[in-house]
């Protein structure tokens, strides 16, 4: 699989994410993107999992968001109008797989949501998930 993508998540998001609690990573707007992607823990510059973005859902109004708690794990308290604004937008991800072990990356200080990955880091990736399919295990794989 070669990912080029990568996602900077924060914590407590990426951790539901890769527990297999969370499907909806909520953002502010759609995005054109699909198909397999990097999951970056924000503020440690280390690829803990991929994901596929299988679809974007339609912008939503606070009530929506209350109602569909269970799939992106916002606290009800912090489901005010105004925060409302900011994750308002549901990216639909499937085969969620976490890694054995972090990768390293590099990305500009001011990145956000996609960033670029270098082809090394990329290849990295790549092992572990092989490496998994290869010793007769899987990558933990949520839906």
């Amino acid at each position: 699989m070669d990912i080029r993508k990568g996602l900077i998540v924060a914590d407590p998001w990426i951790g539901f994410i890769l527990d297999g609690n969370r499907t909806w990573e909520m953002r502010s707007g759609p995005t054109q993107m699909r198909g397999p992607f990097a999951l970056i823990r924000e503020g440690t510059n280390t690829i803990s999992g991929v994901a596929t973005l299988a679809g974007v859902g339609w912008t939503m109004p606070l009530r929506h968001l209350l109602e569909t708690r269970h799939l992106h794990r916002i606290p009800t308290d912090m489901l005010r109008p105004e925060a409302a604004e900011k994750w308002n937008t549901p990216w639909i991800l499937t085969n969620v797989r976490r890694l054995v072990a972090p990768v390293p990356c590099d990305y500009p200080s001011d990145a956000v949501d996609w960033v670029n990955l270098h082809e090394e880091v990329s290849r990295k990736i790549a092992i572990q998930l092989d490496d998994a399919v290869h010793a007769g295990s899987r990558v933990p794989t949520r839906h």
